[in-house]
């Protein structure tokens, strides 16, 4: 199909990637991906192109830090010709790249969704491939966040034949959280003025929570979610919260903290927190209390699943991905990092044999779920397993998504095109010596595009 205007010359929509998951998606990636763009800078597109081999993208495509599958093509090109393609970021912390070979089919259109690489770090077409699978000197905390999420990247694609570049073009990648920040809610904004009684987690008034609002003129009222925080790199709120603000829900995130080994929280939540917290988002006026989801990934994953299963008639849906489908007990053994009403739930001190009749039942919940694992999931082992167990639990609902990725990773809750977490990655991704990367990236895609498709609808309501 061709496609006028913009700056490709024969513009083909390449053929739809099917990414691992059993209910199919409401919509494309590509209109998910257009949603994002445009929230962030508005249409883009280049000026008149000049003859000779270059790189194009079809019009009202912006590029940014959170990538979906867009068309990319190096048009012009040598037919035959076997180029290398290779991708550069250069930042003060150092720099990132990425290359793969591809051969110049005989049209002279290097069609990057469709071309096979060759010597890449990814064996499938993938038309962002080269900027998922950067890499580069290993950041953490706050400026991992910072980079990749706030700051603008300027992100090279060069073709290069032999020793000769023949192509070039630079992509400034914004970050998705560019704009947007959170607000520090206190345990007084949560429990009300003049009120003695606190949470469990806390005896005094302190940070308990960060709201990322995503109101706007256009967007008075939107969903929510309710996150307990993943502190993992890449699938903490620091990454996780602008996404869910882009595709128009607002964020209260609750803070989680992890257990050395990935698996376990250390931090306890009572279920007056939770209330206080679902209260204090019914009272925001901007606020669709209809549409509020429950989320958590990883270490968080059965404190969203418990959530989810305690207020049935105050949460909407659940997201959760990569994590056990019961309590875990806190490292100490004993204590659950759940309460109700000031005491302890029944917790398993390590991940048990699962089932239907042993995982927290998800039946009560109204609305839609997306579940998500890795199947080479090397931190958690059986995660597919008690995402299976889960999925058996609530039975076949319509709107419901699971998504079993048999070769991906641990990381799957990571947003797309971000360079973090994957098993190309060394020491980010010790424990994913048997997964693949490109695998783990695909099942990204398709968790996002389920939980964002379940979002934008929300917003329409």
């Amino acid at each position: 199909m061709r496609r006028r205007g913009g700056d490709g010359d024969g513009w083909r929509r390449p053929p739809a990637r099917s990414p691992l998951r059993r209910h199919r998606p409401l919509a494309a990636l590509a209109a998910v991906f257009a949603a994002i763009a445009l929230a962030v800078s508005g249409c883009s597109a280049t000026a008149d192109a000049p003859a000779g081999p270059r790189f194009v993208t079809p019009p009202l495509i912006h590029y940014t830090s959170v990538l979906w599958p867009v068309p990319l093509q190096l048009v012009g090109a040598e037919p035959g010709s076997r180029l290398r393609i290779a991708a550069s970021l250069t930042t003060g912390h150092g720099v990132w790249r990425s290359s793969a070979t591809y051969t110049v089919p005989a049209g002279g259109v290097l069609d990057l969704a469709t071309a096979l690489p060759q010597l890449a770090p990814f064996a499938e077409p993938d038309s962002v491939g080269l900027f998922w699978s950067l890499d580069g000197p290993e950041l953490s905390g706050a400026a991992l966040a910072t980079q990749w999420m706030h700051d603008t990247l300027p992100v090279t694609l060069s073709a290069v034949d032999g020793e000769r570049v023949v192509a070039s073009r630079t992509f400034e990648l914004q970050g998705l959280a560019d704009g947007l920040g959170p607000r520090t809610l206190y345990t007084r904004d949560l429990v009300g003025p003049g009120a003695t009684a606190f949470p469990r987690e806390t005896h005094e008034d302190q940070p308990v929570a960060q709201f990322w609002s995503a109101t706007s003129q256009e967007r008075p009222i939107t969903p929510a979610v309710l996150m307990f925080d993943d502190p993992s790199p890449g699938s903490s709120s620091a990454f996780v919260a602008p996404l869910l603000a882009r595709f128009g829900a607002s964020v209260l995130v609750l803070p989680v903290s992890a257990a050395s080994d990935g698996i376990r929280a250390s931090s306890v939540v009572d279920s007056t927190t939770v209330d206080d917290a679902l209260q204090w988002l019914d009272a925001q006026a901007g606020i669709d209390a209809r549409h509020v989801f429950a989320y958590g990934t990883g270490v968080s994953e059965p404190l969203a699943l418990w959530a989810a299963t305690r207020f049935p008639t105050r949460l909407h849906g659940l997201f959760a991905a990569g994590g056990a489908p019961q309590l875990l007990c806190l490292p100490s053994g004993s204590t659950a990092p759940a309460f109700e009403d000031g005491a302890g739930l029944p917790c398993r001190v390590e991940p048990g044999p699962v089932s239907a009749s042993s995982v927290l039942p998800l039946g009560a919940v109204n609305g839609p779920i997306v579940l998500a694992c890795g199947g080479r999931d090397a931190v958690l082992p059986s995660a597919c397993t008690g995402q299976a167990a889960l999925a058996r639990s609530r039975g076949v609902r319509a709107g419901d998504s699971i998504h079993d990725a048999g070769s991906a990773g641990h990381a799957v809750s990571v947003p797309p095109g971000l360079p973090l977490a994957l098993p190309l990655h060394g020491v980010r991704a010790a424990g994913d010596t048997g997964a693949d990367a490109q695998a783990t990236e695909q099942a990204r895609v398709a968790f996002w595009n389920a939980v964002a498709q379940i979002v934008l609808r929300a917003t329409r309501t």
